[in-house]
């Protein structure tokens, strides 16, 4: 999720711990700890893109790794703060749900995160929430913000912050079986059509969980279609995307294409222009959200070969958002089912 949300989630889930204890030191030191798994991206600044791709969302995002790190941070907030009353034993439950809820919110988005790391290095995703959602941010901000400018004895704070905390929570459950009704259509689309598909994946269009984007993958071709909820029946339409993995034969095995693979899960699509190859993710979708005949994917790498040919690296080009405010009020009006 985007860094304000984790800010937000990691200050409701450090007042709900500490809130009436220690005052805006439990929201201040959640919202601390909620950034730091995503500092992660500063490594980029020291590897290759290769080695980035799969550090993002690794050893920061392991469960395993907070079940290690929470008694040591937790037990150096409790020295921070030696005047307080609070047990070390709450300063660690805190910073490890601080860092739980982190990942849990994230293995919701499509990007992936290696949960078991370093036991298996499986970017796992449910697909459930789009990257950035106010329906899902707005509660726990009202929530929190209601809480910390309450006196910490009023038995107006500690529900406050719980209120924001089980509507969102209530959200991303909406949002899951929303999912579930919208991957079936899917499936029911694509079978009509007469599609057998070896794989099918379905994720939110932007800022919302009504309009879902349903992939269902057909021989060496894409086939993507929309789904509202409020629709009456399954999709019967659907783009076909050309993966045009023969542009890959031989190169299998090359580094950078071996990573992109792993990272992109097989929903990627290969063109060939004047400067060499591009490999789109197409799990990110397109920056018309497939509600034109003119959307370029979001996600997409540059191969750099070596002297031999071989794809040893790759370049992430900068997304083209298209036209955001035209492509959101589509994207809006086909979600109530038009």
């Amino acid at each position: 999720m985007d860094s304000v949300t984790q800010i937000v989630l990691g200050a409701a889930i450090g007042e709900a711990f500490l809130g009436t204890k220690e005052g805006r030191k439990g929201a201040i030191w959640g919202a601390i700890l909620g950034t730091i798994p995503d500092l992660d991206v500063a490594i980029g600044f020291f590897v290759d893109p290769v080695t980035q791709l799969a550090v993002h969302r690794s050893g920061s995002h392991s469960i395993l790794i907070a079940l290690l790190a929470a008694p040591l941070i937790g037990s150096l907030l409790k020295r921070v703060h030696p005047k307080s009353k609070t047990s070390k034993m709450d300063w660690i439950a805190m910073t490890f749900f601080v860092f739980f809820t982190h990942i849990g919110i994230d293995i919701c988005t499509v990007y992936g995160t290696q949960v078991f790391w370093p036991l298996s290095d499986y970017p796992y995703s449910f697909d459930n929430i789009f990257i950035i959602d106010p329906f899902y941010t707005l509660p726990l901000a009202i929530g929190v913000t209601t809480a910390l400018l309450v006196k910490r004895s009023s038995r107006w704070r500690f529900g406050a912050n719980l209120a924001g905390l089980l509507i969102s929570s209530f959200y991303l459950t909406w949002s899951a079986s929303a999912k579930l009704i919208a991957q079936g259509s899917f499936r029911q689309g694509l079978a009509s059509k007469g599609f057998q598909v070896e794989k099918v994946m379905s994720a939110p269009t932007p800022l919302n969980t009504f309009l879902w984007m349903g992939m269902g993958l057909h021989q060496d071709t894409i086939r993507v279609g929309l789904y509202s909820v409020l629709d009456k029946r399954p999709p019967t339409g659907f783009y076909s995307v050309p993966r045009n993995s023969y542009l890959l034969n031989g190169h299998q095995d090359d580094i950078a294409i071996r990573r992109l693979m792993w990272f992109s899960k097989g929903w990627y699509a290969v063109e060939e222009d004047s400067l060499g190859l591009v490999y789109s993710d197409y799990r990110f979708g397109r920056n018309d959200a497939w509600l034109s005949d003119a959307g370029k994917p979001v996600f997409n790498f540059r191969l750099i070969p070596d002297s031999a040919g071989a794809f040893v690296s790759f370049q992430q080009e900068m997304p083209s958002l298209g036209q955001p405010i035209e492509t959101l009020k589509l994207v809006f009006e086909r979600a109530k089912g038009n």
